[in-house]
């Protein structure tokens, strides 16, 4: 019987806790079809805990006073270099894949924590883990969605009314933006209602309102 620095069974709590950490991790990627998912990640975090428990193992049951069990445990981090090699993928000018690639280093991470009984670290870094690439994601979306906008100034005799009319008659028109200066009104149209700006000078045309 293998003589561990600890009880056999907290052993396998820890492999058990880092697959279902990387499972979480892992169920994320799944969801937005990447293709390191569910499996990929919780292997990559059992086999990090495991690598881990046999360097402690190992320093505890052959080690002298000089042993460093974070010799075996830093090429998990060389290591994984190569597998997020293959998570990323080049179309043209764009790269796809670094998130992923990213992912699986940080859960490589978690395991590792896992590994060597940092429970409390390991679920405070998974919580936060899980917000950048679930909550953060959301808000990097409407980020991009203003990106480019296209600052339109208006000059009219009646600001009041023109502000009006953008609110009231085109509220499929996102305005990011609406101010007044000097009898003009300036507003943000964002990139992907570029196509209606001619379709909204026609409309402000007809209601004479320049």
């Amino acid at each position: 019987m293998e003589s561990y620095p600890f009880p056999l069974w907290e052993a396998f709590l820890r492999i058990a806790l880092a697959a279902g950490v990387g499972a979480l991790v892992g169920l994320e990627r799944e969801r937005r079809r990447q293709p390191a998912g569910l499996r990929t990640h919780a292997v990559l975090a059992v086999g990090s805990a495991v690598v881990t428990l046999v360097s402690v193992y190992t320093v505890h049951a052959y080690g002298g006073p000089g042993a460093d069990p974070s010799r075996i445990m830093a090429q998990i981090v060389s290591g994984i270099g190569f597998l997020g090699a293959g998570a990323i993928l080049r179309f043209g000018t764009t790269v796809k894949g670094l998130t992923t690639a990213a992912s699986l280093w940080s859960t490589a991470g978690l395991g590792m924590a896992v590994g060597v009984g940092m429970y409390a670290t390991a679920a405070f870094a998974l919580a936060v883990l899980l917000a950048f690439l679930s909550l953060v994601s959301k808000i990097e979306r409407e980020l991009i969605k203003t990106k480019g906008a296209l600052l339109v100034k208006v000059k009219t005799d009646d600001p009041e009314a023109f502000l009006a009319f953008l609110r009231e008659q085109l509220p499929e028109v996102r305005l990011k933006r609406l101010s007044k200066e000097d009898g003009s009104v300036v507003f943000s149209l964002p990139r992907k209602d570029y196509a209606k700006l001619e379709e909204l000078v026609k409309r402000v045309k007809e209601l004479e309102l320049l």
